[in-house]
């Protein structure tokens, strides 16, 4: 019975090619959009995930939670100074500590420029954010200590304003000072916050202190940039940290800290969370181009039973029982789902593919889209079959025969 009832569907859909592919159309572009959806989606989560997880789930950033000045000013006025960097070197479990201080300026090689964010910091940062360099050397103890003019650039500082020599030992000039360079960083693309990270150029903190900021005086840093033993339980090491800079900062036992300690294991759980539902919420998005494929599935379902139906008469007649009747477009539409189905799962993964290899990105593939595009397909065919084959089943075989 099955195989007469799926060779009668195939019939049917063969009979009418245009308006078929047609309706087929509407199912594959909605089981497309919604796996191409969920792939950029993972995608996005792996790639912020795994930025994360590079910089080591052992890495510990301290950043000022308010201002202690009153007066607005354009230097970085807040509570973490470079005394604290020092003084938490002292900390037991702390591998590596390093503080941080930024700026921004516009570098100039002869007819080239190009905006770079400084970084002034220590060796130690190299460790923290897994630097590495690409060719010359990093910056040494004594280049700190000295607060010398040698700096370490970006991979993107390099290609821009010297696209056509080595630049180490070249000199840069950032806000008309003349800067010696020693070292370039290995490409590392956007941070997770969105900044490039290529245009970075690195020089000792005390220089960024002496030529770019007018505050020195204060010893503030934008943030220290702290690692820690693997063996080390995250939770303690961020109480000692806690409870050392609150005695540092001399602050009450009522009053809340003035610093904020963000650990990269929170980041990575928050960015799972929001990769999910951002995957659940482009699927949602995508989902609705299948609603549409499910109405356009109805509509010729309706057509074809009111087409059909001086034939459903005489099945009748003959005796053909009403469940036979239904089946039959039942299992119509539910091809026709299923079909459209596995071509726009087939066409989803290409395009997703083929994308990841134009921007050179892994695209994930994992099993679940698939489970996902045949369960939806088969539930829209029998949810978009039920009623027109209801109707075909309901019709009275007297008047189906008199219909012309």
């Amino acid at each position: 019975m099955i195989k007469a009832i799926l060779h009668e569907a195939c019939l049917s859909m063969t009979g009418n090619k245009l308006r078929s592919f047609l309706t087929t159309l509407g199912i594959i572009i909605g089981v497309c959009a919604v796996v191409m959806m969920v792939a950029a989606g993972q995608t996005v989560q792996n790639i912020i995930q795994e930025r994360f997880v590079a910089m080591g789930a052992n890495l510990l950033i301290i950043r000022s939670e308010r201002p202690k000045a009153t007066v607005k000013t354009s230097g970085p006025m807040t509570s973490i100074t470079l005394d604290d960097a020092n003084a938490l070197k002292t900390l037991r479990g702390l591998d590596v500590v390093a503080p941080v201080l930024n700026a921004s300026a516009q570098a100039i090689n002869g007819p080239y420029n190009w905006s770079v964010s400084i970084t002034g910091t220590t060796p130690d940062y190299m460790k923290t954010a897994n630097w590495e360099i690409a060719k010359g050397r990093g910056l040494n103890q004594q280049d700190i200590r000295k607060g010398t003019t040698n700096v370490v650039i970006g991979h993107e500082v390099m290609t821009e304003l010297y696209p056509y020599e080595d630049p180490i030992g070249k000199t840069i000039r950032i806000k008309n000072q003349p800067f010696n360079i020693v070292g370039v960083l290995k490409e590392k693309g956007s941070s997770t916050g969105g900044a490039n990270q290529d245009s970075a150029v690195m020089m000792p903190l005390l220089t960024v202190q002496r030529r770019f900021n007018r505050y020195a005086k204060l010893n503030a840093v934008n943030h220290i940039a702290v690692k820690f033993s693997e063996t080390e339980n995250l939770n303690l090491v961020e109480q000692r940290i806690t409870r050392f800079l609150r005695a540092r900062h001399k602050i009450k036992d009522e009053d809340p800290d003035d610093f904020r300690i963000f650990n990269i294991a929170e980041f990575v759980e928050n960015i799972k969370l929001i990769g999910t539902v951002l995957s659940i919420l482009l699927a949602a998005i995508a989902s609705i181009s299948l609603v549409v494929g499910a109405i356009g599935i109805v509509n010729m379902m309706l057509v074809s039973v009111t087409e059909r139906t001086r034939e459903i008469g005489i099945r009748k007649a003959l005796g053909a029982p009403n469940n036979w009747i239904m089946l039959q477009f039942l299992f119509e539409a539910v091809l026709i789902s299923m079909i459209g189905g596995t071509i726009g799962l087939i066409l989803g993964i290409g395009f997703s593919q083929l994308g990841g290899h134009i921007y050179h990105v892994d695209v994930p593939f994992s099993l679940w889209p698939v489970v996902l595009s045949f369960t939806v397909a088969f539930v829209v065919g029998v949810v978009s079959g039920v009623f027109p084959a209801h109707k075909a089943m309901k019709l009275d075989p007297i008047e189906a025969l008199r219909y012309q």
